[in-house]
């Protein structure tokens, strides 16, 4: 029984990384045609910066993942909840080779086996009642 209650938070929690990932992928997409900043230079390009439509959504992104967020760690261990999260290392990386034409090396697919190995033992024995 004690499944049937986690699966919720489960698909909350896979819905709100993907929403993470997403919003880092708009982030990049939105800079590529925005161009180059530098940490110092970009304060005062930040208003055209988040007014671009790929930024603007990408924030939009990360907002509501937050708040969807809030309910896993509501119901779940911080120490179970948060490794979930690398999963959006995968997401990125997937949509940065499928979308934006990235390399997909070895060391790559190989980080995110290493990734979702970590994930699975998590999943099996690392949530205590």
């Amino acid at each position: 029984m004690a499944f049937i209650t986690d699966v919720r938070p489960f698909a909350v929690a896979l819905f709100s990384i993907l929403l993470g990932a997403t919003g880092q992928f708009l982030f990049r997409y939105g800079m590529l045609g925005y161009g180059k900043v530098s940490a110092a230079g970009i304060w005062r390009q930040l208003g055209s910066i988040i007014l671009t439509p790929a930024i603007f959504f990408g924030f939009a992104c990360f907002g509501v993942s937050s708040i969807l967020w809030l309910t896993v760690i509501s119901r779940w261990q911080l120490s179970y909840a948060y490794p979930l999260v690398s999963l959006g290392y995968v997401i990125a990386i997937l949509y940065g080779s499928l979308f934006l034409h990235e390399e997909l090396t070895w060391p790559k697919v190989f980080g995110c086996l290493l990734i979702l190995a970590g994930m699975s033992v998590l999943g099996l024995w690392g949530q205590s009642s």
